[in-house]
């Protein structure tokens, strides 16, 4: 009882203490002297030559850029003067909002007044004649004018002090000393200044560097800001000692201050940087896509042949004769088919050790992300090199092949159901911890593909039916390599169309992709078929601008407009939520949920609920995808909510492809160091089943490799401990997953922003439309990213 009303007493004792401080805070509004008066003289000065150089300079001082310098100076005046610089004292959310405010809120927003010539203009002429003239021409002015505007200035000094204020040592010193502290404001502010002077370049200043390089400048500092707000973010323990001993306000925690603070400075200061890199991107699209990329010209018409695009990978040395060659597709599936062969004997005659197996290690977590990366920056390659369609040449050969695909299957719901079966089974059968179901999974589907194919003809298995291959055409999406005609003036006045019928020594395209309206990549396998047939060399594979394909609404070959098909628009959105939906799987949060419903509800660990439950779960997002796509309906011109739902899920893909990659680099990553001894193993198992049993050795090691994983206490033999990604690899990882995730956000958000103004009439509307999309494509970023920061299990990779 006496402990008892002690504890009681003493947390009475710290909630008053704890009012006390709060309510001192709330009144310790400041009006500094330096501050203050230089704020005002400041506002003064800038009005009048506003006003005076807006006569002459309408265009380049709208009223908007003056209400710019009035909110910075304001926002500058408030990081100083309000509360927030007394609750610094008790709260690292103040200090680091205060932070925030003075490096990327007021710098800018000074900035975009364009302040260079209203603050000229706005002196005295006294003063300017017999002061600021004199000394404006001297020649160590103009040096450190250009000092302290130079771009390496502004990036280097701003995140060497925000890494250097961080350190505990100097944000302690900064807690108790008022002039330190204010030399810590100058040294967030000057550089900041000289940062965003590069990043907005105002009027009439000119740029020290090229534009395309600011993206790489403001992705770089948003790179160091990840890096060190997630190390207070994920931080096991307070690190400012003075925030421990201070007064507990607002009822929160040392600790949970300072992931809180870690975690508003990562997200509110990424987002301030990325609305420049989006518009800088923008800007340089727009101005690109105004000039044509190339054209072609008819040198000779008897000859039919044009200029050469800047590039075209079919005529890169070796690479492009690889390509055109008559056997060179085969022979990339003839090593293919090698390669499985390997690893579907190791995963049912190997080692049940998933890190040591081909079978797991090798196909999930290194095939499976070397081929995401491939789509993304080369097409779709991988299908080229596919070894599941050499039964198609087999029954194609054999002439068994007569059928023609029911017409009423010609669609993608097919695959939209396989593909959510296969992401289901992956999970409840735990296929990444099994090589042998991974090994009968590969065989199963050479027998599919022989199935399908040696009865219907074309290519029917890879169009309608695979679910890899439809995972490869929407990833393909994103890629700047696109197949198409080099001249259409050579296509018009082709007339045996060999690209799409074949020849008597070359097949055409079995997907049935005619060249000159063929536009984008999906459906297309890159099998060179077009390329080998064509008589007049007129194919090419060129560069275009990454998710061009994604802002077009053409008619394109065999698919219509993409508009109009919700079934596309639906296998898009399969593979968004399919890639954020792997990766939750795996984190304790959803880990430990998934476990307590299988304890409660014991069929869900049996397959006969969750199968149905995906699917639930799949039309669950599918209907608030539609509900947002109703929602820019309504400002949009747009009559038709299916088509605003088919375009702008579309929209989504570089997000969802983003998200795939960062997922998959912490497979890759924690797989790389195991990959050697995989490899061992595997030679030593191969050797065993070549020689009957010459390598026991090799086996009683699995053996006890396997019975250590089994026996290890509090861990499971699928699975080792769910651990922090930061814990195993530092947050360098983690830093690289987040810029990726800008990035996949950044394309998103432009490709909206394009079919936002395809779609809108008016400003008000387009507003409006464009936040409905801002808003839910920042709700996705926001889970995604939530996701990559917790605990993540270690699935079939041996430490």
């Amino acid at each position: 009882m006496a402990e008892g009303g002690g504890r009681r007493a003493a947390d009475g004792i710290e909630s008053y203490v704890s009012d006390n401080v709060m309510q001192a805070v709330m009144q310790s509004w400041s009006f500094p002297l330096g501050p203050t008066l230089g704020v005002l003289v400041a506002a003064v000065i800038y009005l009048r030559g506003w006003r005076l150089a807006r006569a002459t300079r309408p265009e380049e001082l709208p009223a908007w850029r003056m209400q710019s310098f009035m909110a910075g100076l304001l926002t500058l005046w408030l990081a100083l003067a309000s509360p927030i610089d007394a609750l610094g004292q008790f709260l690292l959310i103040a200090h680091m909002t205060q932070h925030l405010i003075l490096m990327s809120i007021a710098p800018p927003l000074l900035i975009l007044g364009a302040p260079q010539v209203p603050m000229l203009r706005g002196l005295p002429r006294v003063l300017i004649r017999d002061g600021v003239a004199q000394w404006i021409n001297l020649r160590p002015v103009h040096w450190l004018q250009r000092f302290f505007t130079h771009p390496l200035f502004g990036w280097i000094g701003l995140n060497l002090a925000f890494i250097a204020w961080h350190a505990p040592p100097a944000y302690e010193l900064a807690l108790r000393s008022n002039s330190w502290h204010y030399v810590e404001h100058i040294c967030f502010f000057v550089p900041a200044l000289s940062f965003w002077w590069t990043v907005l370049q105002p009027w009439p200043s000119q740029a020290r560097w090229s534009r395309w390089m600011i993206p790489l400048y403001l992705a770089g500092a948003d790179l160091v800001n990840t890096g060190v707000s997630a190390s207070l973010s994920f931080g096991s323990r307070p690190v400012y000692p003075t925030y421990v001993n201070a007064p507990r306000i607002f009822g929160i925690s040392a600790l949970q201050d300072q992931v809180v603070a870690g975690a508003g400075m990562w997200v509110i200061a990424s987002f301030i940087t990325l609305i420049p890199l989006s518009t800088t991107i923008y800007s340089l699209l727009e101005h690109k896509r105004r000039k044509p990329a190339y054209s072609f010209t008819i040198l000779n018409a008897a000859q039919s042949r044009a200029v050469q695009a800047p590039f075209d990978l079919l005529r890169v040395p070796f690479v492009g004769k690889l390509l055109r060659a008559r056997y060179g597709r085969t022979s990339l599936q003839g090593v293919s088919l090698l390669l499985m062969t390997v690893v579907i004997v190791h995963g049912l005659w190997g080692t049940r050790l998933t890190a040591m197996n081909l079978a797991g290690a090798l196909v999930w977590n290194i095939f499976r992300p070397l081929n995401l990366f491939l789509f993304v920056f080369a097409g779709n390659l991988f299908c080229m090199a596919c070894p599941f369609t050499l039964p198609r040449a087999l029954a194609k050969y054999l002439g068994i092949a007569r059928l023609r695909w029911p017409a009423w299957l010609k669609h993608k719901w097919t695959p939209v159901v396989l593909m959510t079966a296969f992401f289901w089974a992956y999970e409840q059968f735990a296929l990444w911890d099994s090589p042998r179901t991974t090994a009968l999974l590969l065989l199963a589907y050479i027998l599919g593909a022989l199935v399908v194919d040696s009865i219907f003809e074309g290519a029917s298995f890879c169009k309608y039916v695979c679910p890899i291959g439809q995972f490869n055409f929407v990833a393909s999406m994103v890629s700047p390599l696109e197949l198409g005609a080099k001249s259409q003036a050579v296509c018009a006045r082709c007339t045996t169309r060999d690209c799409i019928r074949g020849n008597a020594t070359q097949r055409g395209c079995e997907l049935e992709l005619y060249v000159p309206q063929k536009v984008g990549n999906l459906d297309c396998t890159l099998c060179m078929d077009c390329v080998k047939a064509c008589p007049h060399d007129n194919i090419a594979i060129t560069a275009q601008l990454p998710a061009r394909d994604l802002v077009r609404d053409p008619i394109r070959s065999s698919l219509r407009r993409l508009s109009s098909r919700m079934d596309i628009a639906t296998l898009v959105l399969v593979v968004i939520f399919s890639s954020l939906a792997s990766a939750a799987v795996m984190i304790a949060p959803v880990g430990d949920r998934l476990q307590a419903m299988e304890a409660r509800y014991p069929l869900l660990g049996s397959g006969l609920v969750t199968l149905p439950a995906s699917f639930a779960l799949l039309g669950t997002l599918l209907l608030l995808a539609v509900g947002v796509a109703k929602a820019m309906q309504v400002f949009s011109t747009e009559k038709s909510v299916g088509v605003v739902f088919s375009r702008f899920s579309l929209a989504l893909l570089p997000l969802g492809m983003a998200m795939w990659a960062a997922h998959l680099m912490f497979h890759v990553t924690l797989t790389l160091p195991s990959l050697g001894p995989a490899l061992q193993q595997a030679w030593a198992d191969l050797g065993r089943l070549l020689h009957g049993g010459g390598h026991a050795a090799a086996s009683a090691m699995a053996g006890m490799s396997q019975a250590a994983m089994a026996n290890m206490p509090g861990m499971s033999q699928s699975s080792m401990a769910m651990m922090l990604t930061r814990g195993f690899e530092g947050t360098s990882l983690l830093s690289v997953q987040v810029l990726v995730m800008d990035l996949g956000l950044l394309f998103s958000m432009y490709v909206g922003w394009r079919l936002v103004r395809q779609m809108t009439a008016s400003a008000g509307s387009m507003a409006a439309m464009l936040s409905v999309w801002v808003a839910s494509s920042a709700a996705l970023y926001a889970v995604c990213v939530w996701v990559l920061t917790q605990p993540m299990e270690m699935r079939g990779m041996a430490m």
